[in-house]
């Protein structure tokens, strides 16, 4: 099985700090949020195609492997939504593939469950208290699902699909909503065509980020994240790669090159590359260069 990882997108809701740093390479814990995807999926999956921008960033920094995982890279040159980036990558898929959102890390549990599903395609989805933000997903039977984008479901779409190629051919006859081309859209087509689309349930935490949440997201993910570091009881700050003196930094992650001097910084998303002093943040994304 191949997995495809949507990962070119500009993160513009974690501007400012993702002008200066691509949104999969954000740092967790001193590794980027993508080695925690590629490292859920590489036990799993017998490649990697990640869809990234024209800036080279994230090909550099993770070169043709990840540990024995294989990688390979397609370009979208432009943001035209997860459809467009799909396409950019056709190519070079196989017949049957999982499309994982770059900013979502499933649990291996939940990619092993949606290898096995069966049915001609399938999606994640999880149960929330509020969907207003999320593509409701009305499901028949705890299976299959009937309809997307419902309004009464408290059932979301969490980010991981299986998907045949022959979806790439569906979105070929897909108009763009709102300047974008989305996935959502070509998996309906598949159930009005008739398909057998299953839904696979995500349980334990959703490590999902630079959505509508904003900073909230990232302070979210990065308490998530903190048991997989092995340091589980240490300080509830990400600091990575950056000089602090006489510092204060409390549920935030941040991370250089720079250096911080005599700063409070909490719940944030903070970028440094040069010396700040005296700086007090709280519940901000900010970016000093």
């Amino acid at each position: 099985m191949q997995a495809v990882i949507l990962t070119a997108g500009r993160g513009t809701r974690l501007s400012p700090v993702t002008d200066y740093c691509p949104k999969p390479l954000i740092p967790f814990w001193g590794r980027p949020f993508i080695a925690y995807v590629l490292g859920n999926l590489r036990s799993l999956v017998d490649e990697a195609v990640l869809v990234v921008g024209p800036d080279g960033q994230v090909e550099r920094a993770l070169g043709s492997s990840y540990g024995d995982l294989p990688l390979r890279y397609a370009t979208q040159l432009e943001p035209g939504g997860t459809g467009d980036a799909l396409l950019a990558a056709r190519e070079l898929l196989d017949d049957d593939f999982l499309m994982v959102l770059g900013d979502t890390c499933p649990p291996p549990e939940t990619v092993r469950e949606i290898i096995a599903r069966s049915g001609d395609a399938a999606l994640t989805v999880l149960q929330v208290d509020d969907p207003h933000n999320h593509p409701g997903v009305g499901i028949r039977d705890g299976l299959v699902v009937e309809r997307l984008w419902v309004d009464d479901s408290d059932l979301v779409d969490a980010g991981m699909f299986r998907l045949p190629r022959l979806v790439c051919d569906y979105l070929d006859e897909l108009e763009p909503v709102r300047g974008e081309l989305r996935i959502l859209s070509a998996v309906g087509a598949l159930i009005d065509a008739g398909l057998d689309v299953r839904a696979v349930q995500m349980r334990g935490p959703w490590l999902q980020y630079g959505d509508h949440e904003g900073v909230a997201g990232v302070c979210r993910v990065m308490n998530q994240l903190r048991p997989y570091t092995g340091d589980g009881d240490g300080g509830r700050d990400s600091s990575v790669e950056i000089e602090t003196a006489d510092c204060e930094i409390r549920d935030s992650l941040v991370f250089g090159p720079g250096e911080l001097a005599g700063c409070t910084i909490t719940e944030s998303l903070v970028y440094c590359a040069t010396r700040v002093e005296g700086a007090t943040v709280q519940g901000e994304i900010a970016a000093w260069v």
